[in-house]
């Protein structure tokens, strides 16, 4: 009898615990993310991020008339952006990420597929609408804010006591956003 009363005891300690512990880290894991959010918000500007990869489109579209069409390059980067508009609709910050970042991988393939081949460097179309793409970049400074925000968010999930809550209630992590490496 005595060790029902001592389990009893201790079920009621554990959840007091899990209850406490939620109500200690929900709005710290609450504030992070929505901080993440707002300094991605700027990134997805018609004049910032959407307007760089229309010049990505554009590039690719000149690609793939200049004869890429049928290159995996081509088809790679025609789904990411896909993803990417579809995530410009329907997904959060997290998705958002993740499909700029892929659409940055493709971009920087993209680049050195045209300036790897002398048959594609020589297209004066190619050339230009992948410049105008590689020079449409976001300020650093927003670049830096998101991924400062996102850094912060993950230090607070990861912590000791949060990651329990973190896990338990879907807390997801936020990537950082790195523009694709063209070279130079």
């Amino acid at each position: 009898m005595r060790f029902k009363w001592v389990l009893l005891a201790l079920v009621v300690v554990v959840i007091g615990g899990a209850v406490a512990l939620v109500l200690v880290e929900r709005p710290k894991l609450d504030d992070a993310p929505t901080a993440a959010d707002a300094a991605w918000k700027p990134l997805t500007a018609p004049d910032q991020l959407v307007a760089r990869y229309q010049k990505l489109e554009g590039a690719l579209s000149a690609f793939d008339t200049a004869g890429g069409a049928d290159r995996s390059v081509s088809r790679d980067l025609h789904a990411a952006l896909k993803v990417w508009n579809a995530s410009l609709k329907d997904g959060g910050t997290a998705a958002q990420v993740k499909a700029a970042n892929t659409v940055e991988a493709q971009g920087a393939r993209l680049w050195a597929n045209v300036t790897g081949n002398a048959r594609f460097a020589e297209q004066a179309a190619v050339k230009d609408a992948l410049a105008a793409w590689a020079g449409t970049k976001p300020p650093q400074a927003l670049i830096t804010t998101f991924n400062k925000a996102s850094r912060a968010f993950e230090d607070t999930r990861s912590t000791l006591l949060a990651r329990p809550v973190a896990l338990a209630l879907s807390y997801e992590a936020i990537p950082q956003f790195q523009l694709g490496d063209l070279g130079f």
